[in-house]
C-alpha cells in the first residue's frame, strides 16, 4: 500500500495515456467534459499555482463549491492536495433559497476556519445576484437577511493548466513532502443526527480505505464506475473521484439533480459505457425503479458490484430491483449491501459476489428482548439484510456493544456498533481531545479479561453480528422509539407506512418517538407523491391517514399519536437524500414541521384548491398567491403586491418565479405552463389559470367495490365482442432446477390466487350480456403432476389442460407438473382474459417466491404493493365516461386514414386462427445490442428504446412494401402508466393492457434517422398514454359514440412489443424451457389483430420476431412473408449502421 495517494499518482502518472479517467455527462446524457490522469494533473497544478498566488498555504482550508459536479470540482480537489491545502467540500447553497442554506455554509466555514472558496464563474454570477436580490427584499421587509461569510472567492476558470514538465515536477514534490500523517481534507458530516462536524482524513486513513473499497469490491483498471452521489459526499468522492484515481478505473459521472430528474440515464450510462460497478442509497435504487417506462430496455450484464450503502437496505426494494433487471442481464450475486461512514473514510465491510445474507427474526422478540430469534411460523417477522463480514486481514473489526454497560453483546444480540480500522479517523476538526477519544478510541468493559490494547470508534449505529461476524445494521441508536418498554425500529415502521397506500411517496416517511402526557408515543409524516398533487382530482387524504394508522398497529401494536401528510421534500433530509430524524422531531416539538402538511391531526389542513363555480371571481385564489409572492420577497403584507401588474413589475426575478412556481405546485397542486409566468401574466391571470387546472373529477379509485361483479377493462370487452371467450390460453413451459412437490406447488399457487384475486374471476353470460365476479380460491386453480415415460405423450397432456381452463366454472389457471426421469417441468396454462403480458412475469416472479418460502418453512404471504385490478378497472371504467371525452378529436383523426390498397377492408376487424400462418425470425445478441444503441436527434435526442426502434423498421418496411403514404398501425400498451391514472399497477395481475390505431406519415421520402424522430414524436403525442381509446370504444356508455369510431376502417398493421422476459426466476427455481411460452387457441377462435401482426420480445439478449398473417385477407399468393422479413431486416440494418459507426 502507498504511503500517500499523491505517491500512488505519482507512480502511475504516465499509466494509459489518452485513456479518459473521468468523464461527465449532461441532463441529457451527453459528454460534457473528460480528462485522463495526465490532463487532471495539469489542471490540479493550474489550480494549486491559483491558490498559491492568493496566499493559501500548506494546511490552510480551502472550501470547494461546485453546483453541478464536474472536473472543475476534480482539479480543485487535487490541486489543494498537491498544495498541502485541505479541501473543504460542501454542499452548494441554493441561490433561491439563501436564507435558509447559508447557515450551514457558515457553520462549516467557522468550524474549518476556510477563508478562501473555490468556484466556478456562473455559480459566483448566480450568488452575486440572489445577493442582491435579498438585500433589496430584506430592505423591503426592514430586517437583515442571511449574508455570505467572510471568505476570499477565487474562480476556477482563472486556472491556467500546467505544461507537462512543471505538473509533474509539483506531484513529485508533493509526493515526496507529505506523508502519511498529512491532512488531505475534511469530510463535513450531512447532519442526519446534528450539526455537520468535519471529520478528519488523513493520508494513511484515505490510502487504507481505498485499498479496501478494492479488495471487498473487486475494483481495479478494467472497472467502469457509473454514478451520481454528489462529489461532496463521502459516497462521490472517495467512492467515486479517489477510487478511480487510486485504481486507474474509469469514472462516469453525472448530477445527483440529473438523476432526480430522470433516474433512466444511470441505466443508459450503465449499458453504454458498460458499466461495471454502481453505488447508492437504498432510495436510489428505488426511485430507478419507479422511473421505468414501458418498453424500456437496457443491457445491465456488465455489472459486477451493485452497493448499497449510506442507509439500512431494505430486502423489498434488493427483490424489486431484482425482478425488474434480471430480464435485462443484471446479476442478483452483484448486489452488495456495504457498511460505512465517513469517520470511516467511506467503506468499513461489504461484499459482492453472491446476493447479501438476508436475516429473518421474530419482531416481537427483537422489539422486547433485542434480540434476533427465528420467527415462529405465522409471527411477525423483520428482515434484516447483511452487510458481510470484515476484513480482518486488512485489521478490521466490528462487534456490537451495550451502550451502557460498554459490555459485547452476544452473537445475534442488538448492540451499538463499534468499529476498529486503520481507516478511521483521529477525530473531528477543532474538537479537544477529550471530546475525540469518546468517540473516536472507546474501550469496550472487557470484565476481567485482557485489553488487546484496540481502540473503536462509537458510530451510534444499532446492529447484530451473526456467528460468522457478518455485520446486520438495525438503525440508529437515537432514532430508536420506546413504547411501553418495546424498542421499535424506526426504519422498519418506515417502510410500512409508504406501502401503506399509492399516494405516498415511497421512502418519503418518517416515524419518531415524542413524549406526551409523561410517555412515549409515535408521530408519523409521510410525503404525498407529485403526481397525486398534479391529478385534477380529490385526494383520499383521510383513507391514507386511515391506512397509516392500521400499518403502524399492525406492524408494531402501538397507535400513532399524530399523522401528518406532508408536501413533497418536506421532510428534513441530509444532502444525500437519508431522511433527519432528529430534526424532523425538534420541527414536531416547535410547530414547523405541520407548516408544510396538506393534512394532519392537529396540524392546519392545506385544501387543494377547489372551483368555486364559473362566475365566481377567484378572490381566495389571489390571496394565496399574494402570499406567496410576499413569502418570495421577503414582505410582511401580502397586500402590498399588485394582482394586475405583470410579474416582473412586482419585483420577481427568474429566481423567485421558479421559487413562486414551486410554491403554486406544492400549494394547490397545479403544476402551470411556463406561459403563465411570462412576461406578461399577473397574479389574476396567474389565477384564472390555477382555477382552470381543476375540473369535476371523477370518483376517487382508490376505494374497492364492494360485493358483486366486477367491472370489465377495455382490453377484457373487446376480447369479449369479438367472440373470444373459452378456448385461448396463455401458456408457459418452465424447466424446474430444484426438486418441486406436488404438495408445495399446490400450497404456492393458493397463496399465489390469494395475493392476485383476478385469477378468481368467474364469467358468465346472461343472454346477450357479460358478467363477472370473484369465485372462491380452492376452485380458481388446479395442480396436477404426470410422470413421463415417452416424449410423445406430452402434446395430448398439454392441449387437454388448455381445453380444460373454464371461464365459467373455473379454475382459470392450471398448473402441471411433468416428471420425465431426472428432469422436471411445470406447464402454467392461464386464460387470457385474466392475464397479459405482464402479468405472466409478475405470476412467474411471486410462485419463485412463495416456493421458496414454503421450503423455508415461512408464512405464505405476499406485501401488496400495487392496487387491485378492480380498481384499475374501476378508474377505467370511470375515465371512458369523463375523462376520454377529451380525446375524442384525436382518436378520429387516427381512423380517418384509409387502408392500403392491398387489403380488403370490408371483413370484420380481425380474423380467425384457421386463416392465420406464422413465421419467425431472431436478431442475435450482438444485433440486439447494437439496435440498442440507435440514437435520436432533435429535442428528444437519446438512445431511443428498442422498442421504438423495431416499429420504426415497421414503419418503413410496410411503407415500401405496400407503397403507402400514411399509415396506420394498431399498438399495444400496457395500460400500467401511472402518469395517466395515479395508480400503482407494476404488481398488479389481470388484463390492463390497451391498443390503439396511431397514424405514420409517408416514410417513402425519408431516411432511417428521420423516420426514427418522427415515430419518436407520434408516440410521445400518444393522449392518455392511449388507455382512452379503449375505454371510449368499449366501455363508453353512449353508443352513437361508441359506433363512430366501430364504422372506420380497422388498422391492417398490429405491432406488439412484448418486452423482455427474464430466462430465469428470481432464486433460480424456475427458467424458461425452449420454446417457453406462447397462446394456445382453438380453431375458429375470433382474434383481435389485424390480418398482419408482428409480435416482438427479448429473451436472453435475443429479439425474438414473430410475425402472423392471413395470406387470404391480405391477398398474398406466396412468397410476400419473405420479401417483408427480408426488408424489415434491412430497415434494422440501417438504422444501426450509425450505432456501429459511433463505437468504432
Amino acid at each position: 500500500m502507498s504511503a500517500s495517494l499523491l505517491t500512488t499518482m505519482a507512480d502511475r502518472l504516465d499509466a494509459a495515456p489518452g485513456a479518459p479517467l473521468y468523464t461527465f455527462l449532461d441532463r441529457h446524457g451527453k459528454e460534457i467534459d473528460a480528462a485522463d490522469r495526465q490532463e487532471i494533473v495539469r489542471r490540479a497544478a493550474g489550480t494549486a499555482d491559483l491558490l498559491q498566488a492568493a496566499g493559501v498555504a500548506a494546511g490552510d482550508r480551502v472550501l470547494l463549491i461546485f453546483p453541478p459536479d464536474g472536473l472543475e470540482f476534480v482539479a480543485g480537489f487535487f490541486g489543494c492536495m498537491l498544495l498541502g491545502a485541505i479541501a473543504v467540500p460542501v454542499a452548494s447553497p441554493d441561490p433561491r433559497h439563501l436564507d435558509r442554506e447559508l447557515p450551514k455554509l457558515r457553520h462549516i466555514a467557522e468550524d474549518s476556519g476556510a477563508r478562501v472558496a473555490l468556484t466556478h464563474a456562473k455559480y459566483r454570477a448566480l450568488t452575486t445576484l440572489a445577493s442582491v436580490r435579498d438585500g433589496v427584499a430584506g430592505r423591503w421587509r426592514g430586517r437583515e437577511m442571511s449574508s455570505w461569510p467572510e471568505f476570499t472567492w477565487l474562480l476556477s476558470h482563472r486556472a491556467k493548466r500546467a505544461d507537462p514538465e512543471a505538473a509533474a515536477a509539483r506531484l513529485a514534490h508533493a509526493a515526496a513532502r507529505f506523508g502519511p500523517d498529512d491532512v488531505v481534507y475534511l469530510q463535513y458530516t450531512s447532519g442526519s443526527t446534528s450539526e455537520p462536524r468535519g471529520v478528519v482524513v488523513r493520508h494513511r486513513n484515505l490510502t487504507h480505505n481505498l485499498e479496501l473499497i478494492a479488495r471487498n469490491t473487486r475494483v481495479d483498471s478494467e472497472s467502469v464506475l457509473i454514478g451520481w452521489v454528489p462529489l461532496f459526499h463521502d459516497m462521490g468522492l472517495a467512492g467515486g473521484i479517489l477510487n478511480a484515481m487510486y485504481t486507474g478505473a474509469r469514472c462516469i459521472a453525472f448530477s445527483s439533480m440529473t438523476f432526480l430528474a430522470d433516474p433512466r440515464l444511470w441505466l443508459e450510462a450503465i449499458d453504454r459505457y458498460r458499466g461495471t460497478h454502481i453505488a447508492g442509497p437504498n432510495f436510489g435504487y428505488d426511485y430507478v425503479l419507479r422511473g421505468l417506462r414501458d418498453g424500456d430496455s437496457f443491457d445491465l450484464s456488465s455489472v459486477r458490484s451493485a452497493l448499497q450503502g449510506g442507509e439500512p437496505m431494505l430486502a423489498a426494494t434488493m427483490d424489486r430491483f431484482e425482478a425488474a433487471f434480471s430480464r435485462m442481464g443484471f446479476d442478483p450475486a452483484s448486489f452488495g449491501n456495504v457498511y460505512g461512514m465517513a469517520e470511516a473514510v467511506l467503506f468499513v465491510c461489504g461484499r459482492v459476489g453472491r446476493k447479501p445474507t438476508l436475516l429473518h427474526g421474530d419482531r416481537a422478540l427483537l422489539d422486547r428482548d433485542g434480540v434476533i430469534v427465528a420467527p415462529t411460523p405465522g409471527a411477525p417477522t423483520v428482515t434484516l439484510v447483511g452487510s458481510g463480514v470484515p476484513d480482518a486481514e486488512w485489521g478490521v473489526s466490528v462487534i456490537a456493544v451495550d451502550p451502557v454497560t460498554r459490555r459485547p453483546r452476544p452473537p445475534y444480540a442488538v448492540g451499538e456498533l463499534w468499529i476498529s480500522s486503520p481507516s478511521v479517523s483521529s477525530g473531528y476538526w477543532g474538537r479537544t481531545d477529550q471530546e475525540n477519544a469518546a468517540v473516536f478510541a472507546a474501550r469496550p468493559a472487557t470484565g476481567n479479561g485482557p485489553d488487546d490494547g484496540r481502540r473503536f470508534l462509537r458510530t451510534g449505529d444499532l446492529g447484530v453480528i451473526g456467528d460468522d461476524g457478518e455485520v446486520f445494521l438495525c438503525g440508529r441508536l437515537k432514532d430508536l422509539i420506546i413504547v411501553g418498554g418495546r424498542n421499535i425500529h424506526p426504519q422498519d415502521l418506515e417502510a410500512a407506512v409508504v406501502a401503506a397506500d399509492p399516494i405516498l411517496r415511497p421512502g418519503n416517511a418518517v416515524a419518531f418517538g415524542v413524549r406526551v402526557d409523561g410517555a412515549e408515543r409515535v408521530v408519523v409524516a409521510a410525503e404525498v407523491r407529485k403526481k397525486v398533487l398534479r391529478n385534477r382530482k380529490p385526494i383520499p387524504l383521510d383513507r391514507a391517514a386511515s391506512a397509516i394508522r392500521a400499518a403502524v398497529t399492525s406492524h408494531c401494536g402501538v397507535q400513532c399519536h399524530e399523522v401528518l401528510l406532508m408536501t413533497p421534500d418536506s421532510i428534513p433530509k441530509t444532502t444525500s437524500g437519508k431522511l433527519r430524524r432528529t430534526q424532523s422531531k425538534h420541527q414536531w416539538t416547535v410547530g414547523s414541521l405541520r407548516s408544510s402538511a396538506i393534512s394532519g391531526q392537529r396540524g392546519p389542513a392545506r385544501a387543494r384548491v377547489r372551483r368555486a363555480g364559473p362566475d365566481g371571481e377567484p378572490e381566495y385564489v389571489l390571496r394565496l398567491l399574494q402570499t406567496e409572492v410576499a413569502e418570495v420577497l421577503h414582505l410582511s403584507d401580502p397586500n402590498d403586491v399588485s394582482v394586475d401588474r405583470p410579474l416582473s413589475d412586482v419585483g420577481l426575478d427568474s429566481l423567485g418565479l421558479i421559487d413562486l412556481a414551486r410554491r403554486v405546485e406544492d400549494r394547490t397542486g397545479a403544476c402551470l405552463p411556463p406561459a403563465s409566468f411570462g412576461n406578461d401574466a399577473t397574479l389574476r391571470t396567474m389565477a384564472i389559470s390555477v382555477l382552470r387546472h381543476f375540473e369535476p373529477a371523477p370518483p376517487d379509485p382508490g376505494e374497492a367495490p364492494g360485493a358483486g361483479d366486477v367491472p370489465f377493462s377495455a382490453a377484457q370487452r373487446h376480447a369479449l365482442e369479438l367472440g373470444q371467450w373459452d378456448g385461448w390460453t396463455r401458456t408457459v413451459m418452465l424447466d424446474v432446477h430444484q426438486r418441486l412437490t406436488p404438495d408445495r406447488l399446490r400450497r404456492a399457487a393458493s397463496a399465489l390466487v390469494a395475493r392476485h384475486e383476478a385469477l378468481r374471476l368467474r364469467f358468465r353470460r346472461d343472454g346477450g350480456r357479460f358478467a363477472q365476479h370473484y369465485g372462491d380460491i380452492e376452485g380458481s386453480f388446479a395442480v396436477e403432476s404426470v410422470t413421463l415415460d415417452r416424449p410423445d405423450a406430452l402434446a395430448p397432456l398439454l392441449s387437454e389442460q388448455h381445453r380444460r381452463v373454464s371461464l365459467e366454472h373455473g379454475p382459470l389457471m392450471r398448473l402441471l407438473l411433468i416428471a420425465t426421469g431426472s428432469r422436471q417441468r411445470l406447464f402454467i396454462a392461464v386464460n387470457h382474459l385474466v392475464m397479459d403480458g405482464v402479468t405472466l412475469r409478475i405470476l412467474l416472479d411471486d410462485l419463485d417466491q412463495l416456493c421458496r418460502l414454503d421450503e423455508q418453512g415461512e408464512a405464505l404471504r405476499l406485501a401488496r404493493t400495487s392496487a387491485r385490478f378492480e380498481v384499475f378497472s374501476g378508474w377505467m371504467n370511470d375515465f371512458a365516461g369523463r375523462g376520454a371525452k377529451a380525446d375524442l378529436e384525436f382518436w378520429r383523426t387516427q381512423l380517418a386514414v384509409p387502408p392500403p390498397a392491398t387489403y380488403d377492408p370490408l371483413a370484420h376487424p380481425g380474423v380467425r386462427v384457421d386463416d392465420l400462418e406464422i413465421a419467425r425470425h431472431r436478431l442475435p445478441p450482438e444485433q440486439t445490442r447494437a439496435l440498442r444503441n440507435v440514437r435520436m436527434t432533435g429535442p428528444n435526442a437519446g438512445r431511443a428504446p428498442l422498442a421504438i426502434t423495431l416499429l420504426t423498421a415497421l414503419v418503413r418496411t410496410a411503407g415500401r412494401q405496400w407503397n403507402c403514404g400514411r399509415l396506420v398501425v394498431e399498438l399495444s400498451g400496457s395500460g400500467r402508466q401511472a402518469a395517466v391514472h395515479g395508480l400503482d399497477l407494476a404488481r398488479t395481475a389481470g388484463d390492463l393492457h390497451c391498443t390503439f390505431p396511431l397514424a405514420f406519415e409517408d416514410s417513402r421520402s425519408q431516411g432511417p434517422a428521420e423516420t426514427l424522430t418522427a415515430v419518436s414524436e407520434r408516440l410521445a403525442a400518444v393522449p392518455s398514454g392511449g388507455l382512452s381509446f379503449g375505454g371510449l370504444k368499449y366501455l363508453n356508455d353512449d353508443p352513437d359514440l361508441r359506433e363512430s369510431i366501430r364504422r372506420a376502417p380497422a388498422p391492417t398493421l398490429w405491432f406488439d412489443f412484448q418486452g423482455e422476459m427474464p430466462t430465469r426466476s428470481r432464486s433460480g427455481l424456475f427458467s424458461l424451457s425452449a420454446a417457453a411460452v406462447g397462446d394456445v387457441r382453438d380453431p375458429g377462435t375470433g382474434m383481435r389483430q389485424p390480418p398482419l401482426s408482428v409480435a416482438c420480445s427479448v429473451v436472453g439478449g435475443t429479439t425474438r420476431i414473430v410475425w402472423e398473417y392471413s395470406p387470404r385477407r391480405l391477398w398474398w399468393t406466396g412468397a410476400e412473408i419473405d420479401q417483408w422479413m427480408t426488408r424489415f431486416r434491412d430497415e434494422l440494418s440501417q438504422l444501426a449502421l450509425p450505432a456501429r459507426q459511433t463505437s468504432r
